[in-house]
């Protein structure tokens, strides 16, 4: 029985200080480890990723703003379609004014939206906002050289080419709002 308890202490003794340094790493010690309590670069980089998702999170009113933005840009792109159907001449000025009201609304609504941004939206999402403006700034010439070529005179092929390049810049518009829409999180209906 006396062999058996000395062989146990012996036992005891080796095991004893593998279980205590088992125990002291998993406390997050430095042993030498490379598992020395520090988290892995993935789970930052997952935690950031997160953050900057919830940063660049649209809030309530933005998310109303751009909806709004995008339903006056919808309407532009409406009274164009309008126009290329084919305006009889005696209701040109009413469709005329129209496209000029919709075209006001939607160039205030693409201000408004973008003057609510948020310093951390601006900064993350810089590339996608340089592609609204570019697509707003192509849609504000095509329409200011639509409504000046509707208000003279003459019809004919210079109109319908005008009417074409408008049509195309507001749809390119629709297009960078859809992309702008999934950066910033707002569901597009």
């Amino acid at each position: 029985m006396r062999n058996l308890i000395s062989w146990m202490a012996v036992i005891l003794l080796f095991v004893a200080p593998q279980i205590a340094m088992a125990q002291h790493r998993g406390a997050g010690g430095t042993s030498g480890s490379k598992t020395s309590g520090t988290p892995p670069q993935e789970t930052d980089s997952a935690i950031k990723d997160v953050q900057r998702t919830f940063a660049l999170q649209a809030t309530e009113e933005q998310t109303a703003q751009f909806q709004s933005w995008k339903e006056n840009t919808k309407a532009v792109k409406d009274r164009i379609q309008k126009l290329r159907d084919g305006a009889v001449p005696n209701d040109a000025p009413s469709r005329l004014n129209e496209l000029r009201a919709a075209i006001e609304k939607s160039s205030s609504g693409y201000h408004d939206f973008l003057g609510s941004l948020t310093e951390a939206q601006q900064k993350g999402l810089k590339k996608p906002i340089q592609q609204l403006r570019k697509a707003n700034d192509k849609l504000a010439k095509a329409a200011a050289t639509l409504l000046h070529e509707l208000g003279q005179d003459n019809g004919g092929s210079k109109r319908s080419s005008e009417l074409e390049k408008a049509e195309t810049a507001v749809g390119d518009l629709l297009d960078e709002q859809k992309r702008f829409a999934a950066e910033i999180s707002i569901s597009s209906q």
